[in-house]
């Protein structure tokens, strides 16, 4: 009798099959994707790499699993940019996954597949930032403004956008907000860079406009004190950014402290962020209050941990669209029901 063969791609789909077999199960059994233990771990393995104390080297990761792996984590390897791409702010982030995206397999490669990284829901890594849509050529120096100028422009669109109809509008929505406990901060995430090269972002400029907006209203409204704080998040804001935004009377934080600052007294925005925001929140806490695209209205599915979520603990109101604000995206407001 000859010996059966497999192929090396069939031994590789059948591992990978299991293993994400595994991973839904422990999911559908109600495991965590994410904690914050393991979101502070991986913040503080992070925080070696941004000062510098680290270039390269291994990290400890917990697996969905339960399993500590430990994982080699590349030095950058940057060869020339191609037309308008450039570098985000932050030299190295936290990669974070979906349960979709760790129960399938999208690389065209099927080499590509890593066991050991399949259990990962965080890896830290130093990705190039694509910013397409930009007339600057890349291999120009930009004409940069004083950082003064910049916010004198971002003043200026605040002001025309607090004139505007759709101003009206929110500023109806968020005083019809009735809620039976207090809040102590807005968060918001992943809201984009201000000035990309020399040219400004406008939707950005509107979105971090909506956040002092958000903040100034409740705060009327006695839902959030006086001395509550407005914290923004993104590893793309460059230090003019950051300027820009303390002068916005904005705090900025660094990935991932404002996963961890979020909580049941939080108000949490999130637009348009390329991180499972709704899996997080799902797995680690209650925010009082989300505003947060639509998923359902745009067309996508919610896995049903944030479905049940959702449907048991919330209350949704429809929120107003600004389309400069927030493009094609549908937003909702959520409110946590009291207990």
């Amino acid at each position: 009798m000859e010996p059966q063969t497999r192929s090396v791609g069939g031994d590789k789909i059948s591992q990978m099959n299991s293993i994400f077999h595994e991973i839904q199960t422990l999911y559908d059994a109600g495991y965590p994707i994410f904690t914050k233990d393991n979101i502070r771990k991986v913040g503080e393995e992070l925080e070696q790499f941004r000062t510098g104390e680290r270039n390269s080297g291994n990290v400890i990761i917990k697996g969905v699993n339960g399993v500590d792996y430990e994982i080699f984590v590349q030095s950058p390897s940057l060869g020339p940019p191609r037309p308008n791409q450039i570098l985000g702010g932050s030299k190295w982030v936290i990669f974070y996954y979906s349960i979709e995206s760790l129960t399938t397999f999208k690389l065209p490669d099927l080499r590509l597949f890593n066991p050991q990284l399949a259990y990962l829901p965080m890896q830290i890594r130093s990705p190039i930032r694509l910013r397409l849509g930009y007339n600057v050529p890349i291999d120009e120096e930009p004409l940069l403004l004083p950082t003064e100028e910049y916010f004198r422009m971002y003043q200026t669109i605040e002001e025309q956008w607090k004139m505007s109809p759709y101003y009206v509008q929110l500023e109806e929505i968020l005083s019809s907000i009735k809620i039976p406990f207090a809040l102590t901060k807005v968060i918001a995430l992943a809201l984009g860079s201000l000035v990309v090269r020399s040219q400004i972002n406008k939707r950005s400029f509107l979105q971090h406009a909506l956040i002092s907006a958000i903040h100034s209203t409740l705060v009327r409204r006695s839902i959030l004190s006086a001395s509550s704080e407005k914290y923004v998040q993104d590893p793309g804001y460059t230090q003019r950014d950051k300027d820009i935004i303390h002068s916005a009377g904005l705090t900025v934080l660094d990935d991932p402290q404002a996963l961890l600052e979020l909580d049941e007294s939080s108000v949490l925005v999130s637009i348009a962020a390329n991180i499972p925001v709704a899996d997080i929140v799902a797995d680690t806490c209650r925010p009082g209050i989300i505003i947060w695209s639509d998923r359902a209205r745009s067309g996508l599915t919610l896995n049903h941990r944030v479905k049940k979520m959702i449907q048991n603990e919330y209350t949704e109101m429809s929120f107003p669209h600004h389309e400069e604000c927030f493009g094609n995206l549908k937003m909702v407001l959520l409110l946590r029901k009291s207990t």
